[in-house]
């Protein structure tokens, strides 16, 4: 369990470290096209996988279903509501925004995957989201505008993914998820893209090397860690860890644009790790149970079915 925390950690580092250079992209590039881009360098990167490896199969109707709205939903979707909101939001609003889901999946997990969601899970995550607004806030305040109305859309689709995932997940890998998800993203999305928009081919090689390599780790190999990991740990659980995601971002710009820490920052810095702590400290405790049980189990010679 610990192994799969410290994959979750590595995956929210990475895709804070992504953050910044879609931001750097979208001076280069639309976001509708930085969208289809995300999702055509993917698909085609795991279906070569796929071929090479062999590891294809056949999803049933319902996981093709399933697999559908992964790639219409929590994909395309996403991926529309995250770059236009970036274009037209700050890294402030965004941060704050995206890391209500936690929230968001953990109500999704209890109702549709019928996950237990503690009270311990439910006040851990309200520290931590307000230890992001002291990180996160500018004098104090937040001034909405058009970027910030849509960025809690790729919040909703991102979490509406996660649970997609959890469910694909009781007999197909992270790795059949992440390329049938995209690959079918990217086949509905693309032509809108080719013929709907205006395309400017003509950057340097730096700049497509920079966007494919920026997609291909911190979209699609990231994707699958986390979805593996996930896999284990549970979606509410999972998404608790996002919450690090703002800090993270703001300690990169601390190191590369110089932005000061301050002691608000340090102070919601201090809350953040304290609600991330409160929420899975119930973890440990249950793992201790469980192996004390079976040391039990072991030492009697039963085989007792945990539930």
């Amino acid at each position: 369990m610990a192994k799969s925390y410290l994959i979750l950690l590595s995956c929210v580092f990475i895709w804070a470290g992504n953050y910044l250079a879609r931001q750097f992209l979208l001076k280069e590039f639309s976001p509708f096209f930085l969208s289809a881009f995300s999702l055509t360098v993917i698909s085609i990167f795991f279906c070569l996988m796929g071929f090479i490896t062999k590891s294809f199969v056949r999803p049933r109707r319902k996981e093709f279903m399933l697999l559908c709205c992964a790639g219409l939903i929590g994909l395309v979707a996403n991926q529309i509501f995250l770059f236009t909101g970036l274009k037209y939001s700050t890294a402030t609003n965004a941060s704050l925004i995206f890391n209500m889901s936690p929230l968001i999946t953990a109500a999704l997990a209890g109702v549709i995957l019928k996950e237990k969601i503690t009270r311990q899970m439910i006040i851990g995550s309200f520290i931590a989201i307000i230890g992001l607004y002291f990180v996160l806030s500018v004098k104090g305040q937040f001034v909405f505008g058009m970027g910030d109305l849509l960025l809690p859309g790729a919040t909703t689709t991102f979490s509406f993914n996660l649970i997609f995932v959890r469910l694909l997940s009781k007999r197909l890998s992270p790795f059949i998820i992440t390329s049938y998800s995209f690959f079918i993203g990217a086949i509905i999305y693309d032509p809108f893209i080719l013929i709907g928009t205006n395309i400017n081919w003509n950057h340097s090689i730096s700049i497509w090397l920079f966007a494919v390599m920026s997609v291909l780790i911190g979209q699609g190999i990231t994707t699958m860690m986390w979805n593996s990991a996930m896999n284990n740990l549970g979606a509410s659980r999972s998404a608790i860890v996002l919450n690090l995601q703002p800090i993270m971002t703001m300690l990169l710009d601390f190191l590369i644009y110089q932005n000061p820490l301050t002691v608000k920052k340090i102070f919601g810095a201090v809350l953040v790790f304290t609600g991330i702590l409160l929420s899975t400290v119930q973890i440990g405790f249950i793992f201790k149970k469980r192996m004390g049980t079976r040391e039990k189990q072991i030492t009697e010679g039963q085989i007792v079915k945990k539930l």
